[in-house]
């Protein structure tokens, strides 16, 4: 997964915020791959707890600071991963380590950010031109 301009929104910060997300899954897909996964999962979780949340935060005032309309809708999409991302870290707080999940999660967080930045966040750009 990597990035490309086509998911710039305009917005610098949350530019830079996607980058560093799609660079993050990145960084850990390889680590799973080389068998670094169970050394490395605790703290992707810990990461992606406190970058996504604040992500999300910012993402969504500004979604509203520009008055774009799918506001509502970004929120709710932000809650959605956010109560899946929840489950996994529920998961490895219960069981330890799984591969499974690590590799589950990736597929959903890497599917998700691609989806919810080109069906959504995209939505912003006119807003941001203004």
């Amino acid at each position: 997964m990597k990035w490309s301009d086509e998911y710039a929104i305009g917005e610098p910060h949350i530019d830079e915020q996607h980058k560093m997300l799609f660079k993050m899954a990145g960084d850990f897909q390889t680590a799973l791959g080389e068998g670094r996964g169970e050394k490395t999962f605790g703290l992707l979780l810990d990461f992606l707890d406190r970058y996504f949340r604040g992500h999300f935060k910012y993402e969504e005032r500004c979604m509203e600071e520009y008055q774009c309309p799918i506001a509502d809708k970004n929120r709710e999409d932000h809650a959605r991963f956010l109560s899946v991302y929840d489950d996994f870290r529920k998961r490895y707080e219960s069981h330890g380590y799984l591969p499974e999940d690590a590799h589950e999660l990736m597929d959903i967080a890497e599917d998700w950010l691609t989806s919810h930045i080109g069906r959504i966040d995209l939505q912003l750009k006119p807003f941001v031109k203004k």
